[in-house]
């Protein structure tokens, strides 16, 4: 069986999304599944998709500046005298996308879709990034597969796309409640949890390795943050919580992983201004991109998510947790699905610095309860997040359209 994955995330860095497709690939027999991608640009994970065998596409797709110059002035967004405004450019901005960035594209994907001649296509990044890739299949009557990993805004476009897709999947299950209440419906809107393997999360290196080339001392508490950098996903409040955590357990030091979001710059900029305004300079360590994420999670007491905005997901909870530590994370979206607060991990508001340094606190304090609660952690991921049922569940998904397809055909 052929598949075409589709992945149109943009901004410089591998995310989530293309980690979790890159994954469930793996998972699936190379030997009766034939996987294609197409990119939207150049990713550091095609090596690994190399080797797995897997052909990719690169599409170009040329993007709409994401606002008018008016909505620049201020009171725009607030003002009850721009609201007829805002309302013309949201209708052109939406239309100038299908006709400028999608159609163009659709077309394009069209053309790959005729090359490589795929059974099912999956894309995933939903029915707005995806809308070009959606309406390609439309056009060449081809199976797909909406993965949906966000709670985006949906309007008449969106729905009307949602009607002809074959089938929709959400990773959790209040990204389904979110389509549901903003009118997608659909007979197949399931939820299918991303996953993770085990064996990917086994140390390389040992503790005492990472830390000493971090600089951290060997019995020094440590708490930290993986994840791209960029406003929404929170690293100021991680930086105000370790402040706190440091006036009452002073050896503490916090870590920081991840590259820089094409858009997040500023945010970076803000970031490293703040730890030097709190003078933590000594006690947080910024690494920037690691290809060795499993062994860094490895040294840390404490795996620590801040996402200020609802986390559709939240695939670092799930790795912090395989590698058997508690992780503290910010109580919003689909991350109460992967957390049980008390037994795997701790929950706590997002944007919230001082209950962020509590929770943090409470962890770094016990090392019989973070232990335990890391190992609970360990086993329960294992449990409702193994590849293995991930696969089977697409697998599944896959085998009915194609099944559905050829019966459409022959009849």
């Amino acid at each position: 069986m052929r598949v075409l994955v589709v992945e149109a995330s943009s901004g410089g860095v591998v995310g989530g999304s293309l980690t979790g497709l890159y994954h469930m690939i793996r998972g699936f027999d190379r030997g009766r599944y034939q996987f294609g991608m197409v990119l939207y640009e150049k990713k550091a994970l095609e090596p690994q998709l190399a080797s797995l065998g897997v052909p990719v596409f690169h599409v170009a797709r040329r993007r709409l500046p994401k606002e008018h110059p008016l909505q620049r002035v201020n009171g725009y967004h607030a003002a009850r005298r721009w609201r007829l405004l805002r309302t013309v450019l949201h209708a052109g901005r939406t239309a100038g996308a299908t006709l400028i960035e999608d159609l163009p594209s659709a077309f394009r994907i069209a053309q790959v879709l005729r090359s490589f001649r795929p059974d099912v296509v999956h894309v995933g990044n939903g029915l707005r990034a995806n809308f070009d890739a959606l309406l390609a299949c439309w056009l060449t009557s081809t199976p797909v597969v909406c993965h949906v990993k966000g709670f985006e805004k949906y309007g008449a476009r969106e729905r009307w796309i949602a009607g002809r897709t074959s089938a929709i999947v959400c990773m959790t299950e209040a990204v389904r409640q979110h389509c549901r209440q903003h009118g997608i419906t659909h007979e197949r809107l399931l939820v299918i949890y991303d996953a993770l393997d085990p064996a990917d999360f086994v140390p390389r290196r040992s503790r005492e390795d990472v830390r000493g080339e971090l600089g951290i001392p060997a019995h020094a508490p440590v708490a930290g943050v993986v994840g791209n950098i960029q406003e929404w996903k929170g690293q100021l409040v991680f930086v105000d919580a370790l402040s706190r955590v440091r006036e009452r357990i002073p050896e503490v030091r916090g870590v920081i992983v991840g590259g820089v979001h094409r858009a997040g710059q500023r945010y970076y900029d803000r970031l490293l201004a703040r730890v030097r305004e709190l003078r933590l300079g000594d006690v947080i360590i910024v690494t920037g991109f690691r290809t060795d994420v499993p062994d860094v999670m490895h040294a840390l007491d404490v795996v620590v998510h801040t996402s200020v905005r609802p986390e559709p997901f939240g695939r670092v909870i799930l790795e912090g947790m395989l590698c058997g530590k508690p992780v503290v994370a910010s109580a919003a979206g689909g991350v109460p699905e992967l957390i049980e607060h008390g037994r795997t991990g701790l929950l706590v508001p997002p944007g919230d610095a001082a209950a962020l340094a509590d929770a943090i606190e409470t962890l770094l304090g016990d090392t019989a309860v973070r232990t335990a609660m890391g190992e609970e952690a360990r086993r329960a991921t294992e449990e409702r997040f193994g590849l293995a049922r991930h696969v089977a569940e697409f697998e599944q998904l896959y085998r009915a359209l194609g099944e559905e397809r050829q019966g459409s055909c022959a009849s």
